[in-house]
């Protein structure tokens, strides 16, 4: 660090009581400038930015668990509409056809939820096809 300039570093541990978040390192130009008064203002600072990162993790694993969790529901509905799809077809259960589309899944080596868009979208389109003649 000396060849850019940096000769002095004060590193201190951002700390909350869920443990250690990150550290803050301040760096000086000149030789030997952090004391243990530096130190101590150093930890004044350090308290209020270990719970601001916190905070930030926090945040961001709460709009994670969000996003996951919309699409989740997303999919959920999907293959709620492929099982009640395949239910129409041969009248069997709703148990009955999860296993049909599992088995497909496993069989294409596709997700679950791609299988059941691909069933719910055919459908649809049959539909369309349908009323389109119809018309």
């Amino acid at each position: 660090m000396g060849r850019l300039g940096v000769h002095s570093v004060l590193s201190l541990p951002l700390m909350t009581p869920d443990g250690i978040v990150g550290a803050m390192n301040v760096y000086a130009r000149a030789k030997e400038v952090f004391d243990s008064r530096a130190e101590q203002v150093g930890q004044i600072y350090a308290a209020p930015a270990a719970i601001a990162v916190q905070n930030a993790q926090v945040l961001s694993q709460a709009q994670q668990l969000a996003t996951n969790l919309r699409a989740a529901m997303t999919t959920r509905a999907v293959i709620d509409q492929a099982i009640g799809i395949l239910r129409s077809r041969d009248g069997g259960t709703a148990e009955e056809a999860f296993d049909r589309l599992r088995d497909l899944s496993q069989r294409e080596h596709t997700r679950l939820a791609l299988v059941a868009t691909t069933i719910v979208d055919e459908a649809v389109r049959r539909a369309r096809a349908r009323r389109s003649r119809s018309d």
